[in-house]
C-alpha cells in the first residue's frame, strides 16, 4: 500500500507523545493519524489539530465515544455528557469519524444493553449532525462481550446502522474483530455507504491478553490483502488505519514500532483503481 493512503493510530505507538506521533507519521509518509483521546489530553484537541495540520496529516478517527449501558440514570447522564465532549473534540480535530465502542451489559442483561446503546446513539444525533461529526459503531469480537461491547458481530452493527438510516451513523470495521465472519463480504456490500473507518491488526497466537495481543498486519492469520481489497471493492474511499494493541509492541520504542507498521503496510498490495479518493471522507464530515 501507498502510505499516503494509510493512517498511524496513536495506540499503536502508545508511549509516543502527540508531537512524537505526528513526527513519526510524517517521517514515514503516512497520510493521516488516528487518535485515542488520551493521546492529546495533555495539550488539548485544538493544539493537537494544529500539530496535525502543520504536518499535513488528516485525523482519520477519534477513539472513543460510546459505553452507553450504565447501571443508573446518573451514570448514563455522565456518559452522555462525555460523548458530547468527544463529539466536540472530533469536530475540533476535523476527524473523519468518532469511533463508538458501545459498552457491555450490566447484570447480564444483553437485551437491555442493546436498547441502551440504541437510545444512547439516538441522543447524540442532533449534536453530531450540528458538529458535522460522523459516529462510527465498531463491532467487537465476541470474546469482548463481557467488558467492551454488547455489539459483537458485524451483522448486528449493520442492522443497527440501518435502523438509524442517518448520514451521521455508520461503521468502523477492524480486521481483528470481524475477520472470521463467513458473511463478511455480503455484510460489507450491504454496508458500503456506511463504512467510515477501516482498521488493521492481525490475529496472532497465542493470545496472551484479551485486549492487547494483536499483531502487525501480515504477522498472523488474517488475509490482509483480501480484506483491504474487499473494502475498496465495495467503495470505501478513506484511509486505512493500522491500530495494533499489543503488549509486545508497547514494550518496543515507538520509532521501531512505526517503522514496523510502515513496512507491514507496504507489503499489502493495492490494485490500480482501488486507491482512495482523498476528498470523499473530508466532504462527509
Amino acid at each position: 500500500m501507498d502510505l499516503t493512503h494509510c493512517s498511524l493510530n496513536s495506540i499503536t505507538v502508545r508511549s509516543a507523545s502527540l508531537p512524537e506521533l505526528v513526527a513519526l507519521a510524517a517521517a514515514h509518509g503516512f497520510g493521516g493519524i488516528g487518535l485515542w483521546r488520551d493521546s492529546y489530553t495533555g495539550i488539548g484537541a485544538a493544539q493537537a489539530a494544529r500539530h496535525a495540520r502543520t504536518a499535513d496529516l488528516r485525523v482519520t478517527s477519534v477513539c472513543r465515544g460510546g459505553m452507553f449501558p450504565q447501571p443508573t440514570a446518573e451514570q448514563r447522564a455522565r456518559t452522555h455528557d462525555d460523548n458530547l465532549r468527544a463529539i466536540d473534540e472530533a469536530h475540533t480535530l476535523g476527524a473523519d469519524c468518532l469511533v463508538l465502542v458501545c459498552g457491555p451489559a450490566h447484570d447480564r442483561d444483553q437485551a437491555g444493553a442493546r436498547a441502551q446503546i440504541a437510545d444512547g446513539i439516538a441522543a447524540l444525533l442532533d449534536h453530531a449532525g450540528g458538529a458535522g461529526v460522523r459516529l462510527a459503531i465498531e463491532p467487537m469480537h465476541p470474546m469482548m462481550a463481557a467488558d467492551r461491547s454488547a455489539i459483537t458481530s458485524l451483522g448486528e452493527a449493520v442492522d443497527l446502522v440501518e435502523r438509524f438510516a442517518s448520514p451521521w451513523v455508520g461503521l468502523t470495521v477492524d480486521t481483528y474483530h470481524v475477520w472470521w465472519d463467513i458473511a463478511l463480504p455480503d455484510l460489507l456490500k450491504r454496508a458500503a455507504d456506511s463504512l467510515y473507518s477501516v482498521q488493521l491488526a492481525d490475529w496472532v497466537l497465542p493470545i496472551q491478553g484479551q485486549l492487547s495481543s494483536r499483531g502487525m498486519p501480515g504477522d498472523g492469520h488474517i488475509d490482509m490483502p483480501g480484506f483491504v481489497e474487499l473494502t475498496r471493492s465495495v467503495g470505501y474511499g478513506g484511509m486505512i488505519e493500522v491500530e495494533v494493541l499489543s503488549d509486545r509492541w508497547w514494550a518496543t520504542p515507538p520509532a521501531d514500532v512505526a517503522q514496523a507498521a510502515a513496512e507491514a503496510l507496504r507489503q499489502i498490495p493495492e490494485r490500480a483503481g482501488q486507491q482512495p479518493d482523498p476528498e470523499t471522507p473530508a466532504e462527509s464530515c
